[in-house]
């Protein structure tokens, strides 16, 4: 391989096999050893949590997996599963494991599920707003909320490969097991977690895998890493025919760290170099957009307001200010993006109608701003925004428009990655990721936070929940014996109205109102999403069977480049 290559065979040598699974004794044809980009620094790789980019959620879709998935055609397919059986009377489903297996040679088990769904998610002490995807489960919404123990949630190992899930009544049993296909309720292994509770997931020595792939080596100082195939995957690791389920042998790649240029660009695609991207540079972008692979997301690049800040409480302030922003020439720029006309992107459920203008209006806006006092409230507030290329541009773009409305003065700052130590142990953190933690359990340190919003799937319900005061995921503070709010601060009545209206109703009905639920969210401007996210790459011609699944994620299970001894060194 190249030279990033050498170097990660290097550190391959020094960190020894860190697993039964490693390559040691491997035949020399083995699958393809290639070199990627994958995007921004992911810092953890807990399934479970609450990610705050894109990039963190293609990866973890590489590294877990959940019971299901959606395919590209959007039909729900088995994939931890081998098998499920529901029962309408008794309101169970009861789903067999297939043999797959950790990247430490431990095949995965019922309680796997059971853990990460009752202990990680639904805990009601941990803040999470994946937490929805699983309220369709019997008693998981309250014990979120704080009533009843962890042992009510009705999913029980009934074997050691057998989950048993008993569904509250009125619930959409088909909607459940699409929910059970988000990366976010992949299985986690409690003796691992147990280890390290507070890190576990950001230090290589201290992290299993039960996807396709495991990360092999990942250098914390120079961000390259190397992901190598999981020989357990859907099958005994001491197989001979171990390429059968994953083709690559190697994938070597790196993050772009936290104020960092971007060193890739299609150049690399036409020099093979790399064969597959990820992420690009602006100017790449518009030059090779005929070039690109495109799929929508469940994702949306949202600016969150901290109502708390007494600027924000003033809904006009936050109408005028969503009104300012020309949403099509931002989108323009990024490329492969969408400009947000609602709160939900269609493949995260939103609404046909267009509920956000997407041009600006900046004479409505100052118009709206001149109905209010505005006297007694700072006019200063910053908006913080990860340090990448594309989150300066649109922080720059949007903090022009609000200061020409000349009521404001607005500021960007990039925030940086934190640093943190552990037990002798030192990693880092997402500064945007930090604080959306924070926000979650009720500190706000910002006035304006730029977030990569997850939905996690292509249910409704599932997004809206995030914004309403009491099923939002963020949990109970057990000392002040209240739910958490969500991270914007955002209480509206109306709303929590209409979301719990829509979790006892279904088809048409459970359809109308989180439509009308989207409708007040954006008329009451609590968050402000700028565009619809699209996952891109740049796919060299050489490398085959790349595939996208319905949730807009790269699967390259069965990658396969043509020739690649070609490209290793001597």
């Amino acid at each position: 391989m190249k030279k990033i290559v050498s170097m990660l065979l290097a550190i391959v040598m020094l960190v020894g096999c860190l697993s039964v699974l490693g390559s040691c004794g491997a035949p020399k044809d083995d699958g393809a050893e290639f070199n990627i980009y994958l995007g921004n620094e992911v810092y953890d790789f807990d399934p479970s949590d609450y990610y705050a980019d894109s990039t963190a959620e293609q990866v973890m879709s590489l590294l877990y997996e959940p019971l299901f998935s959606v395919n590209k055609k959007g039909k729900l397919v088995k994939a931890a599963a081998s098998d499920y059986d529901i029962d309408e009377e008794k309101r169970t489903v009861v789903v067999t494991l297939r043999e797959t297996y950790w990247s430490d040679g431990v095949r995965v088990k019922a309680n796997d599920f059971v853990y990460a769904w009752c202990e990680r998610i639904l805990n009601p002490n941990s803040p999470n707003p994946a937490a929805a995807l699983l309220y369709d489960i019997e008693n998981a919404r309250k014990v979120k909320s704080g009533e009843g123990t962890i042992s009510d949630i009705g999913v029980k190992a009934t074997g050691i490969y057998e989950l048993t899930i008993t569904y509250r009544e009125g619930a959409d049993v088909d909607r459940l097991l699409r929910n059970l296909a988000s990366v976010a309720t992949s299985p986690l292994r409690q003796d691992v977690v147990d280890t390290a509770p507070t890190y576990f997931s950001k230090m290589i020595n201290t992290m299993v895998f039960s996807g396709p792939f495991q990360v092999r080596t990942y250098d914390y100082a120079t961000k390259e890493f190397s992901l190598e195939r999981n020989l357990g995957y859907h099958q005994s690791p001491s197989t001979k025919n171990y390429t059968k389920n994953v083709t690559p042998g190697t994938m070597y790649s790196f993050f772009t760290a936290s104020g960092s240029e971007m060193t890739v660009s299609y150049s690399d695609i036409e020099n093979k170099t790399r064969f597959f991207m990820c992420e690009a540079p602006l100017a790449d972008r518009a030059a090779k957009e005929d070039k690109a692979t495109v799929v929508d997301t469940t994702s949306a690049y949202t600016y969150v307001f901290n109502l708390d800040k007494p600027l924000f409480k003033i809904p006009q302030v936050r109408q005028a200010l969503s009104m300012a922003i020309d949403r099509e020439a931002i989108a323009n720029a990024l490329v492969f993006a969408k400009a947000a006309d609602g709160i939900l992107p269609d493949a995260a459920g939103g609404s046909s109608e267009t509920l956000i203008t997407t041009s600006a209006k900046l004479d409505e806006a100052r118009a709206l701003l001149a109905t209010v006092d505005l006297s007694g409230v700072s006019p200063y507030f910053t908006i913080k925004h990860a340090d990448t290329e594309e989150e300066r541009y649109v922080a720059e773009a949007v903090a022009a428009a609000w200061n020409s409305l000349g009521y404001f003065t607005v500021t960007t700052v990039a925030v940086s990655e934190v640093k943190n130590s552990v037990g002798g142990s030192t990693f880092y953190d997402s500064g945007i990721q930090t604080l959306v933690k924070e926000a979650s359990y009720g500190k706000r340190n910002f006035d304006v936070l730029a977030v990569d919003w997850q939905y996690y799937c292509d249910d409704a319900f599932v997004g809206l929940s995030a914004f309403t005061s009491d099923t939002n995921g963020c949990g109970v503070d057990f000392s002040k014996n209240a739910n958490r709010t969500n991270i914007a601060g955002y209480a509206n009545e109306a709303y929590d109205t209409l979301i719990d209206s829509a979790f006892t109703k279904s088809g048409e009905e459970r359809a109308a109102l989180l439509r009308d639920a989207e409708r007040l969210l954006v008329t009451d401007a609590a968050v402000c999403p700028i565009v619809f996210n699209s996952n891109f790459a740049f796919v060299s011609s050489e490398l085959r069977k790349v595939e996208t699944d319905g949730f807009g994620h790269f699967v390259l299970t069965k990658a396969k480049l043509k020739n690649y001894e070609d490209y290793l060194e001597d």
